[in-house]
């Protein structure tokens, strides 16, 4: 009677790749993400998951480049300059507020995103074709793309406190508590009337806002609508 490889009752363990591994820091999310809680949702062992990354830096490196990837930032396609530049915002603020461990990745420059400087330079041309120079092109696209960066850094920062318990409305009248009623009369107006600056329709009126500015400075035609 033969008796059967141990090895082969246990089975092989589960070949990975970085593609596989990106997926399960996405799977599990960006905020909770662990190299053991890669390595246990792949079913590997930890060892073997450091076999093909260094550390959790590395997993959330891998997890912007894709988050990218998967949903790459509006092309012009022939619409309103500004319906475009407004799409591309959305875009980056979706994204990055999606998966807020990634915006210090993002931000700091750590990760080198396929196709980044070609769609800058799609992006130029773009601009340009409106009449502006290159160096009125990069400028606008910079302050839309800093804008939406802070917005989706400004979130996350919220939805830090909230966490926290320390929303918005919380620190304002813990403020507003200890002080003169005529002080501080402005931010006790926002607070009574229920205002949001970190939602997506603050967002979205800053955006208009912006743009508006730029066409006046560079006597683009306005945002339709």
């Amino acid at each position: 009677m033969t008796t059967s490889d141990p090895m082969s009752r246990r089975g092989r363990p589960p070949r990975i790749d970085k593609s596989a591994i990106t997926e399960a820091v996405l799977a599990i999310g960006t905020a909770n993400v662990t190299m053991r809680g890669v390595a246990q949702h792949l079913g590997v062992s930890l060892p073997g998951l450091y076999h093909h990354v260094k550390n959790q830096d590395e997993l959330l490196r891998l997890a912007t480049q894709a988050a990218f990837a998967q949903c790459p930032p509006p092309r012009y396609t022939g619409e309103h300059w500004a319906t475009w530049l407004h799409a591309y915002a959305s875009y980056i603020r979706t994204v990055l507020v999606a998966e807020p461990a990634l915006v210090e990745k993002f931000v700091g420059g750590g990760v080198p995103v396929d196709g980044e400087m070609e769609y800058i330079a799609h992006a130029l041309d773009t601009l340009c074709e409106q009449g502006l120079t290159p160096d009125e092109a990069i400028t606008v696209l910079g302050a839309v793309t800093a804008m939406a960066i802070g917005s989706a850094s400004e979130t996350h920062r919220e939805n830090v406190h909230a966490g926290r318990g320390h929303p918005w409305l919380a620190r304002i009248f813990q403020l507003t508590a200890r002080s003169d009623p005529s002080r501080y009369p402005a931010l006790r107006a926002l607070a009574n009337s229920g205002y949001d600056p970190f939602d997506e329709p603050t967002f979205h009126e800053r955006i208009a806002l912006l743009l508006s500015g730029i066409a006046t400075q560079y006597g683009l035609p306005p945002e339709p609508g």
